[in-house]
Order: structure tokens, then C-alpha cells, then sequence
């Protein structure tokens, strides 16, 4: 959905007034007028149904109630944007940030991208997480096809596209995106600290490793939706 520039004859007191709640709403003034009409409307903006799987997985992600409640939230650059990061237990206590990116419209079925990295100028450090990476996409691309790249400071950078098992299904709420988003962070950062955990072993194999990460992500398809 594209957007345009057009002109309106507003009030100033409307003005002042869309001001004030588009500050308290983290918006500007276009950003909430156009919410105030579709609302209006009963129309479902891309910034709406992306503050919807947000809003999913601040809640599962990040409430008392969270399955997982080792991510804090970070400052949201932009509407499109949701960071989180999550402490390892490790060396130097290095600290992964996960970023979601949703689209306002899907390229391909390519709905977002998800990025993840380490803060640090520790070299061993930085080769530890590419080869989890290498090990983390060996392990799904035995099992399905996953677009991902990884680049020289550490860092993954993976397509988000869904994957149903009934292949006759319905279009999914942004609701449902929420889940498997959250879902799958949650999984890929439990195989993260498994992977460190298993480093800090004087036994440590690449097969027991990989067995490890085989069976934390077998878990996550027994899900009807996937990424």
C-alpha cells in the first residue's frame, strides 16, 4: 500500500491536539492521522498489523508470564522495527540482539528479515557465533529451505517467510505471526546458549553439538507454522 501527499484544511486546535497524542503515541502527525481513518474506516493499515505481531511478542516474549523471560527489550528505531537482546553465559558476557524487520509489503512471500549479532571486538569471539551460525543453517536446511547470509563482524541476517504443514491453509492473522516469530527467537536462542554451553565442555564434539541443535529445533517444527 503506497502512500501519497495531499492537502488538508485542518484547525489548528485539531492540529495542536493530533500533535499531543501522536508524541504520546511515539508517531508523528501523518502516521497517526492515517490511523485515526482507517480506524475509522474499519480499514487494517501495515502499521497496524505490524503492531499487532509486536505487540504478540512483547507478550510472549517479555511479560512475568513469558515462557522465556531471558530478552529485554531495546528502543524501537522505526514502526517496522522490534529489538530485543538476550545475555549468554560466557566469556567476556557477551549479550545477542535480535532484530525483526517486518515489510510493509511481502516480496515473494518475504514478509521480514530477522538479524541477529553480538556486540563485541573479540576476535575469538566473533568466529564462535559464525560457527554457530554455520551449524544453526546446516541444521535447518536439512530440513527445509532458509534463505540466510552471515557476514565477516558476527552477524546473521536470515528472510522470515512462513511454512504451513496444510497447505490448504487460510491466511494468517497478524496474531499468528506474533507466535511463530517469538517461537522461533525463542528456539534459535536456546540453541545459542547450548552451543556456549557446550564450548565450555573439555569434551565437546562438532557431532554432539550438532546433535544438540538437531534436537532443540526438531522441537520447534512440531508447530503447524513455521518460518
Amino acid at each position: 500500500m503506497g502512500k501519497s501527499v495531499y492537502s488538508l484544511a485542518l484547525s489548528d486546535e485539531i492540529i495542536a491536539e493530533v500533535d499531543r497524542l501522536a508524541y504520546q503515541n511515539g508517531t508523528n502527525r501523518s502516521g497517526l492521522i492515517n490511523s485515526i481513518l482507517a480506524e475509522y474506516l474499519q480499514f487494517t493499515t501495515p502499521e497496524q498489523r505490524m503492531r499487532e505481531v509486536f505487540d504478540r511478542m512483547e507478550k510472549l516474549l517479555l511479560s512475568t508470564e513469558a515462557e522465556h523471560p531471558a530478552f529485554q527489550l531495546l528502543s524501537l528505531p522505526s514502526d517496522t522495527m522490534f529489538n530485543l537482546r538476550s545475555a549468554i553465559r560466557y566469556k567476556y558476557n557477551p549479550t545477542a540482539r535480535y532484530s525483526v524487520e517486518l515489510y510493509r509489503q511481502p516480496e515473494d512471500g518475504v514478509f521480514g528479515e530477522l538479524r541477529v549479532s553480538i556486540r563485541t571486538q573479540n576476535r575469538n569471539l566473533i568466529e564462535a557465533m559464525k560457527q554457530f551460525y554455520e551449524l544453526w543453517t546446516e541444521v535447518e536446511r536439512n530440513h527445509r529451505d532458509v534463505e540466510s547470509s552471515v557476514d565477516e563482524q558476527g552477524r546473521i541476517s536470515r528472510k522470515l517467510r512462513l511454512s504451513f504443514r496444510d497447505e490448504n491453509h487460510e491466511e494468517v492473522s497478524g496474531l499468528t505471526v506474533g507466535d511463530v516469530l517469538s517461537q522461533y527467537i525463542t528456539t534459535f536462542d536456546r540453541g545459542l546458549k547450548a552451543y556456549f554451553d557446550c564450548l565450555q565442555q573439555d569434551d565437546v564434539t562438532r557431532d554432539g553439538v550438532m546433535a544438540e541443535l538437531e534436537n532443540i529445533y526438531s522441537k520447534y517444527l512440531q508447530g503447524e507454522v513455521q518460518l
